[in-house]
């Protein structure tokens, strides 16, 4: 079981670049276990109710099931946009794993700690989004209050991911991603930062926060029969240039 405790990677300046997260305080032991395995049998269910295209199982990040929903900018947009999501089926495995409450308490941790790590963005984040949902009403936010516009969920059976950087993020700004699934994080499934020179133990229920548009990053294979699966939020580049 992951642990509660935090550490912090900072640069020569002193500047928090990442944060490994662990569990939320209080959540050690059976709690957070549980919530953690609740979110994986989630994620697994929507999973078997949904239905992909070629390009979310195979694609740069590796070879998985992945879907991204909420809003982003870029790639062709010229505002920001809902993320489509096409077929009722889809749509409703999309709806239930949303409102699930496991994954619900995870997104509110991501929340706990962007606030308490990077408090300027995270209000960055928050008035930017509140802004962007006066001008354009159709955007549909993940969760309440989330200061995030995106959650990609990467649903394996075995996510893992080649050396990238993720240009869908906003340059300056972090993801926040929590590993699920069944799998012995002392043989696989480490987060490796490339350029801070570190591979990181990334166990089931743990959660990490970095900026992953600047920092080259990859994930280590898992056992055969192992299962990984990840959540991840984030916001676009528009975060930070506007409309």
């Amino acid at each position: 079981m992951p642990s509660s405790s935090r550490i912090v990677l900072t640069d020569s300046h002193e500047r928090i670049i990442a944060v490994l997260g662990g569990i939320p305080p209080g959540s050690v032991g059976e709690d957070w276990s549980r919530t953690s395995d609740e979110a994986k049998e989630a994620v697994e269910e929507f999973r078997e109710n949904s239905t992909f295209t070629q390009a979310q199982q195979h694609g740069r990040r590796g070879n998985f099931s992945c879907r991204t929903v909420g809003f982003g900018y870029g790639n062709g947009r010229a505002q920001p946009l809902n993320f489509r999501v096409d077929g009722e089926s889809n749509r409703k495995a999309v709806e239930t794993l949303l409102k699930n409450p496991a994954i619900r308490r995870i997104a509110g941790f991501h929340k706990s700690i962007f606030n308490s790590y990077a408090h300027k963005m995270y209000q960055e984040y928050k008035q930017t989004q509140k802004e962007l949902i006066q001008q354009h009403p159709n955007l549909c936010p993940n969760f309440p209050g989330t200061p995030f516009a995106a959650l990609s969920v990467n649903a394996g059976p075995q996510s893992y991911s080649p050396p990238h950087r993720d240009a869908d993020n906003a340059v300056h700004g972090w993801c926040i991603d929590t590993a699920l699934g069944n799998f012995d994080p002392d043989k696989g499934g480490h987060l490796v930062l490339w350029d801070l020179g570190l591979a990181i133990r990334f166990p089931p229920g743990a959660t990490i926060a970095f900026p992953s548009a600047l920092i080259t990053h990859s994930s280590v294979p898992i056992q055969k029969g192992e299962t990984r699966y990840a959540l991840i939020q984030f916001s676009s580049i528009y975060m930070r240039t506007g409309i």
